[in-house]
């Protein structure tokens, strides 16, 4: 009768299980062994924006790629040897490094001070010239890309390579209402970011710009003008304003180091000093 109970309660108990899977989880997508995705979990791609054919691309391949991971696993537990499947030491080593990777994070975003001032950047930038050379060519001055069928293009034309105020102050105006890109005098550019749309390579944009400051040249239904003010050429020092960003990432960088240096070091000496470490000496 005992007996007869418990199987009653077990049958009941994996009904259960299994109303409450298919109530809250959906139906199931797929099965590998004891493992089941469910539709819930394929309904939580992000697949807005796409044709219903597209969709279903992206849906079979997350169901092929779940149960690929599956079947690795199995196949990885059936044919590894008991020592091979013992990772506890190599969990716990991991577990060990992140909550120490955590805590440092923690520890070094409480207390750096990102307040970089004007002249620690021009101190740091000149005493490490070599860690800001540039590998692209860099230019100052005008690029405009904009469409060859803008009412706009000729009076662009017209003024992009001169530098008087009111002309420059025109040249924004019609560049805001009408250029698909546009960079004025002031902002360093590398030039392979105006290289790539033009289908031009760049090494021979960098030798016409290099000798004659301008170019003017149209592909795929766009006109691109360039004036350049001043060139950098590849492998040369950066300019200081281009530099800036990378200037206050190393000056910070440094800090949280000098940070994390203090933290072991006082940490070692209090652990010293309480005995909390102890070093035998043979």
């Amino acid at each position: 009768m005992r007996r007869a109970f418990g199987i009653l309660l077990l049958c009941l108990s994996v009904s259960s299980c299994r109303f409450y899977d298919h109530l809250f989880k959906g139906d199931a997508v797929a099965r590998v062994g004891k493992d089941v995705l469910y539709e819930s979990e394929v309904e939580n791609l992000d697949i807005k924006g796409f044709s219903p054919e597209d969709s279903a691309r992206i849906v079979e391949r997350y169901i092929y790629s779940w149960a690929k991971d599956r079947l690795m696993l199995d196949l990885a537990e059936s044919r590894l040897s008991k020592a091979d499947k013992d990772v506890g030491a190599q969990l716990e080593e991991y577990r060990r490094q992140l909550l120490v990777y955590r805590y440092e994070r923690q520890y070094v975003e409480q207390r750096v001070d990102t307040a970089v001032s004007e002249r620690e950047y021009r101190e740091f930038y000149d005493a490490n010239p070599a860690g800001f050379t540039t590998h692209v060519p860099l230019i100052q001055g005008v690029y405009v890309k904009i469409s060859e069928t803008s009412p706009n293009l000729n009076p662009v034309r017209s003024i992009y390579r001169s530098r008087g105020t009111e002309d420059l102050s025109r040249l924004e105006q019609l560049c805001y209402i009408s250029a698909e890109e546009y960079r004025l005098p002031g902002d360093w550019i590398p030039l392979d970011a105006v290289s790539g749309g033009t289908g031009m390579d760049m090494a021979e944009m960098a030798g016409i710009l290099e000798e004659t400051r301008y170019l003017e040249m149209s592909n795929g239904g766009y006109a691109y003008l360039i004036s350049v003010d001043e060139y950098v050429p590849a492998g040369s020092a950066a300019p200081y304003g281009y530099s800036r960003a990378r200037i206050r990432d190393a000056i910070l960088s440094r800090r949280k180091q000098e940070l994390l240096i203090s933290l072991e070091r006082n940490l070692l000496n209090d652990a010293i000093g309480s005995e909390k470490l102890k070093i035998y000496k043979k």
